[in-house]
């Protein structure tokens, strides 16, 4: 039997084992696999670059892209000439984000003009810093290592832009910069109270500050821009600004020097009496414009960290019992009534008894002579109660009120007092009397120089001012608005004006209290005053005194009323004439010699002081000028 044949098939034709895959068909597997994946990405590409372009750019910029807020410039103060009284200047905040100062290293140049590193990490840092700034070092050290926040660590809260740049060219990745405005006030204490002060959070407090904030504070901008991975700003990449809108300027009525003048010289005479404190004014008679308003003690307004409590204005909030200064009410009440002349004789008795209380002067006398105008002159009790109760009570109330005792002056500036004047429904038996030469009755410095610039100004009160006008961003002047046509009024005619000012011109001489005020060269008229001050813990006289002189001059063409009041003295004096005196004849001779005004040339007005009680009276034949004068004809009442 024929073997059967068997068919030979070549080897690429034999079959593959089982789970083993025909290499060319892995291959074509593999290339498949391979264009799937390039497809894929060649897609993703065509939408990243092509469809999706524009988001996908915009998303990595907008993770590159920073904004920070442009602070505004506060609008400066300065004074009537336009000499700064408050600025606001450019200063750097210097912040760090830890995470990246970390890996900061210092190198310095060796020798061989290499780079060697000297310092790393946040301990070199901190020495930069604090060589820059004067800064302690301990404290950027500390501010580092114990942030704020995990990326943000404020290194000197406040640093000059020239630091600033020195600081940006030690190349420390991760310190940057903020903009902040910090005020300045180049008077200081000087002006103080009267300007407030920016407190802690960039808010204003008190004075000027407070009261004109809005028009003050301008409005932020801000800044959009890239920073690289470092954290500092990409110098060519996107750089968009909205820039900050400043405030407005404030012009003030004050005049700089004369306001350093004023503080200067109340300071010193604080001091050299032992005194409590003090302040002073300057107005201008025509206008009602203060030209200074000042007080001691003061304070620092750059140190926004003090007790407000110590930061107070004491010249407008402070209310005190004027004392003699307001005799002069009760004198042009007595002569607007037709009760006086200012030639009527008065006896002054020694002593007199009212109400059940002993009165007397402020110095021990025998019975004096005086006219009307000498009782003033020489501030005398007794004799301002002798004609001062032919008045009612409610007329003296009346009057005072007429002279704006009890009400704010409208000056605006915070804190300011509207005194106290009772109604006569509420006095005792002797405020009657006391009333008449100020005690028992409270008012404020403002309100007792509202008095002599009515007197001054012919009888016609002025509203003060502070605020001449404002400056806006272009330049342009836009003076303020006038005080409303009610608060200028006139309060008392031009002929008792008139009177009274030549009376006051006897009390700045070697016959009236206070010679110490005088001015060389000029005519001034004035009043002293010497009042009882009142503990306000008790609420009774504590045997204190506040003594104070305020006046105007030329007498004959008065351009300024100086207003000075030292509290609680305890040397050299008590009395007013001698105490605040020299400080007022320093004040008004500086005011008046700047403003260019020359002295008199011909002599003060004479005005008779005392009479001869047997001089006869013409025309009444047998009658002498004591049988007319006003005495002292009660026992008590």
């Amino acid at each position: 039997m024929a073997r059967p044949r068997i068919a030979h098939r070549s080897p690429s034709s034999r079959a593959v084992a089982a789970g083993v895959a025909h290499p060319a068909r892995r291959a074509r597997a593999l290339m498949l696999g391979v264009l799937i994946v390039l497809s894929l990405f060649a897609a993703q590409l065509v939408r990243l670059q092509g469809l999706d372009a524009a988001s996908v750019s915009a998303a990595a910029l907008g993770e590159r892209l920073q904004s920070r807020t442009i602070p505004a410039a506060r609008g400066s103060i300065t004074d009537v000439h336009g000499d700064a009284l408050a600025v606001s200047v450019e200063r750097r905040r210097i912040v760090a984000d830890p995470t990246l100062v970390v890996d900061y290293e210092r190198t310095e140049k060796a020798a061989d003009g290499s780079r060697q590193v000297v310092g790393t990490g946040y301990a070199a840092a901190a020495q930069v810093v604090s060589e820059i700034t004067g800064a302690d070092q301990a404290d950027v050290l500390r501010r580092l290592t114990e942030p704020l926040g995990e990326q943000y660590a404020v290194l000197v809260p406040d640093a000059s832009p020239q630091e600033w740049q020195e600081i940006k060219a030690a190349s420390i990745r991760g310190v940057s910069s903020e903009e902040l405005m910090r005020r300045e006030y180049p008077l200081g204490e000087a002006a103080a109270p009267l300007l407030g002060w920016i407190g802690s959070g960039e808010m204003a407090a008190g004075g000027i500050e407070l009261v004109r904030d809005e028009e003050l504070t301008g409005e932020p901008g801000e800044a959009l821009y890239e920073i690289g991975r470092d954290g500092q700003r990409i110098s060519t990449g996107v750089y968009e600004e909205d820039p900050a809108q400043p405030g407005q300027d404030l012009r003030l009525t004050i005049d700089a020097d004369l306001q350093w003048r004023a503080y200067d010289a109340v300071r010193t005479r604080v001091k050299e009496a032992g005194a409590l404190s003090g302040y002073a004014a300057v107005m201008d008679v025509e206008t009602g414009e203060l030209r200074a308003l000042t007080s001691y003690p003061s304070f620092d307004p750059s140190e926004s960290t003090q007790d407000a409590a110590d930061m107070r204005n004491a010249a407008v909030e402070d209310v005190y019992e004027p004392g003699s200064t307001s005799k002069l009410i009760t004198a042009a009440a007595a002569l607007e009534e037709g009760i006086v002349e200012p030639d009527t004789p008065i006896e002054v008795p020694v002593t007199m008894s009212r109400a059940g209380t002993r009165f007397k002067d402020a110095e021990p006398h025998p019975v004096e002579y005086l006219t009307f105008g000498g009782v003033l002159a020489k501030s005398s009790n007794m004799g301002t109660i002798l004609y001062g109760e032919k008045l009612s009570d409610q007329q003296l109330y009346d009057w005072m009120r007429r002279f704006g005792i009890g009400d704010r002056t409208g000056l605006g500036l915070p804190g300011e007092s509207a005194g106290l004047v009772p109604e006569p429904s509420t006095w005792s038996a002797t405020t009657r009397y006391t009333f008449m030469f100020g005690q028992g009755l409270s008012g404020t410095l403002l309100q007792q120089m509202g008095v002599f610039q009515t007197i001054a100004n012919d009888g016609v009160m002025l509203a003060p001012s502070i605020v001449a006008g404002t400056v806006d961003e272009d330049g342009r002047y836009t003076e303020e608005d006038p005080p409303a046509p009610e608060e200028n009024r006139r309060v008392i005619s031009e002929e008792t004006a008139q009177s009274l000012t030549e009376i006051m011109q006897q009390v700045p001489s070697t016959e009236g209290t206070a010679p110490l005020a005088a001015v060389p060269g000029y005519h001034v008229a004035g009043k002293t005053s010497t009042a009882s001050r009142v503990d306000p813990e008790t609420g009774r006289y504590d045997g204190s005194v506040t003594s104070s002189f305020m006046g105007f001059a030329p007498a004959d063409d008065p351009k300024y009323v100086v207003a000075v009041v030292i509290q609680r003295p305890t040397r050299i004096s008590e009395f007013g004439g001698v105490i605040a005196g020299p400080v007022f004849s320093d004040l008004m001779r500086y005011a008046l010699q700047q403003e260019g005004i020359a002295p008199a040339t011909t002599p003060p007005a004479q005005f008779d002081i005392e009479f001869d009680p047997e001089e006869p009276v013409p025309g009444q034949k047998g009658v002498t000028l004591g049988d007319l004068a006003i005495k002292d004809e009660r026992t008590d009442g």
